[in-house]
């Protein structure tokens, strides 16, 4: 990869991080071949961004925040809850496919998956739980497994209250675990981007995917039984 040495430096240090990470992941990845990669000096590293997991939050969350808004005009409008999954998958496929690396991490490292960790709701709240009693966790991993679960969060939420609205009017049958149901489409849509089935292409247009996504959900695969 190419860095255009004409950037601001915090601008080049985020671009040799993006490299970088979608090189080796989060936990192999060094300070050390970013700050090479873009040409600066360690100091200028912590000065803009203070330690690696700053460095990726930012790289991620400065990716993310306009992901948000795009997913969120898209079921936005006098559309109808079919076109508004349609439009909402169309935008989450364009993103997950370009950024899939960086998005694996956060789905594998930075939540604590691959940790023993998992994040759960109590009285309302998301905290962070370890799966075996041995494993003590630290405020600060907690800290940073919350943040990067907020993130995806965001994504989420906005499915999630979709589907909430379509149960109320009707349009979906109603059920006890909302919230299941969403988690099942979403990740499931996520680990067929970071998983593709090589038989297959996978130069599918976004908008043929969110059809194919859309209409296995909304009806299935099951043939009509006469």
């Amino acid at each position: 990869m190419t860095i255009d040495m004409t950037q601001p430096k915090d601008k080049r240090i985020l671009q040799a991080a993006e490299e970088v990470f979608s090189r080796h992941g989060y936990e192999k990845a060094t300070l050390d071949e970013i700050i090479a990669l873009a040409d600066v000096g360690k100091g200028t590293v912590y000065k803009y961004f203070g330690n690696k997991e700053q460095l990726f939050y930012k790289l991620v969350a400065d990716k993310n925040a306009p992901f948000v808004e795009r997913l969120e005009e898209a079921v936005t409008g006098d559309f109808s809850f079919e076109e508004k999954l349609k439009r909402y998958f169309k935008e989450m496929v364009l993103f997950y496919t370009a950024n899939s690396t960086l998005w694996q991490i956060i789905c594998f490292e930075m939540v604590g998956a691959s940790n023993g960790c998992r994040v759960v709701k109590v009285d309302g709240e998301y905290v962070v739980a370890s799966r075996y009693n041995s494993l003590q966790l630290t405020e600060a991993f907690k800290e940073r497994i919350l943040r990067y679960h907020h993130l995806l969060h965001a994504e989420f939420d906005i499915l999630h209250q979709l589907i909430l609205q379509a149960m109320e009017d009707g349009l979906l049958k109603k059920n006890t675990m909302p919230e299941i149901c969403t988690k099942f489409v979403f990740f499931g849509v996520a680990m067929s981007i970071f998983n593709p089935n090589t038989d297959e292409p996978n130069d599918m247009p976004a908008e043929q995917a969110a059809d194919i996504i859309v209409d296995h959900f909304l009806r299935g695969n099951g043939a009509e039984i006469k």
